[in-house]
C-alpha cells in the first residue's frame, strides 16, 4: 500500500538508511544518488504502449526510508522530522535540475515508506517504520532442498529443518539476528504510538504513501474502530495485525529469543564460505568470439 499508482502504472522503489548516516548532510547526499537512480529509471520504456504512457507522464518515484525505529532510539523524534522535512526538500531540489536537463516531467510523488522486508534485513536495519519482533530473534528462511546455499549453511553450523508444509522439497533456515538493545519492539509500543509514528512519516516525509501494518494486544482489540475513525484523515492506508505470543504457526518467519540464546547460537556459527559456488557460468554473459559462439 506504499505507492497510489493509476492503472498501468509500475512501482519504480529505491531505499535510504538514514540511521547509517553520521549526519544530515551525509544523508542529503544519500538522497541525491538514490533520486538519480530512480529517476534514472523513468527514461526507460517497458513493452506496454499504456504503461509508458502513465509512467511517462507522471514520472513517479518511491523514495523510501527504512530503520526508522532504530533512528528515533539513536536520535530522537525531533531529529528524524528535520532529517525527513529537509531530505524531502533535497529530493524536490534534484528534481527540478534533473527533469530540466533531461526534459521531462517533474515527478508527480517522490516520496514513500516502503513495508522494506529482505532489504533492511541486508543491512541490519528495522524494516520501513515498523518496531522489530524483538531486540534479539531468529529470522527463518525457506529454501530447496537441492539448494547449493544448503550445504554452505551446514558447513557454517546454521540450523536447518525440513519445512512443515512441504518437508520432501523445501528446508528452513534459521539466522540468528540482533537490532541492538536499545530499540523499542513490539512489546514496548501501543498501537496508539504506531499509529502516530505512521501519520508523523505521512505528514513530514511520504507523498506516496506510508506501508504500516500496526501489531495490536488483545486489550487494545476493542480501539480499533475508534482508531481507524481518527487516523482516516492522517493516512492513506493502514493494516492490523494481532500480537500472539505462541506465534500463528510453526515455522514462523520471526520468533522472539533471549539474548543468552542469540550469542549461543553466534558462538556455534563459523564464518560462511561461498567459494565453491564460483564457476565459469557466473563470470557474466558469454559472447561469439570469431567463428565460435558460447553459449
Amino acid at each position: 500500500g506504499e505507492i497510489t499508482l493509476e492503472s498501468g502504472e509500475l512501482c519504480n522503489l529505491v531505499e535510504c538508511f538514514p540511521n547509517r548516516h553520521s549526519d544530515l548532510e551525509d544523508f542529503k547526499r544519500t538522497i541525491k544518488f538514490a533520486y538519480l537512480a530512480a529517476k534514472t529509471v523513468t527514461l526507460l520504456n517497458t513493452g506496454w504502449a499504456e504503461t509508458n504512457r502513465v509512467m511517462l507522464r507522471n514520472r513517479r518515484i518511491g523514495l523510501s526510508i527504512t530503520g526508522i525505529a532504530q533512528f528515533i532510539s539513536n536520535h530522537s523524534l525531533a531529529e528524524l522530522k528535520d532529517w525527513m522535512r529537509e531530505g524531502y526538500k533535497t529530493a524536490e531540489s534534484y528534481d527540478d535540475i534533473y527533469s530540466d536537463w533531461f526534459a521531462i516531467p517533474r515527478s508527480i510523488k517522490l516520496t514513500t515508506i516502503k513495508p522494506s522486508g529482505t532489504i533492511s534485513l541486508l543491512a541490519g536495519a528495522t524494516a520501513g517504520i515498523h518496531f522489530p519482533e524483538s531486540n534479539y530473534y531468529i529470522r527463518r528462511v525457506r529454501l530447496a532442498k537441492n539448494s547449493p546455499y544448503v550445504k554452505i549453511l551446514k558447513q557454517s553450523n546454521y540450523k536447518l529443518e525440513p519445512a512443515v508444509e512441504d518437508p520432501e522439497k523445501t528446508l528452513v533456515v534459521e539466522f540468528p539476528v540482533t537490532v541492538g538493545e536499545n530499540v523499542k519492539t513490539v512489546d514496548d509500543v501501543t498501537m496508539w504510538e504506531q499509529l502516530n509514528l505512521a501519520a508523523f512519516t505521512q505528514e513530514n516525509w511520504a507523498d506516496n504513501s506510508v506501508s504500516v501494518t500496526v501489531t495490536f494486544k488483545k486489550e487494545e482489540e476493542k480501539d480499533i474502530a475508534t482508531a481507524l475513525n481518527f487516523f482516516q484523515f492522517k493516512l492513506k492506508a493502514v493494516s492490523f495485525l494481532p500480537k500472539l505470543d505462541e506465534g500463528a504457526y510453526a515455522q514462523m518467519p520471526y520468533e522472539k529469543i533471549t539474548k543468552e540464546k542469540y550469542e549461543k547460537r553466534i558462538r556455534d556459527l563459523l564464518p560462511l564460505d561461498f567459494s565453491e559456488m564460483t564457476s565459469v557460468e557466473s563470470l557474466g554473459e558469454k559472447y561469439c568470439n570469431n567463428d565460435v559462439c558460447s553459449i
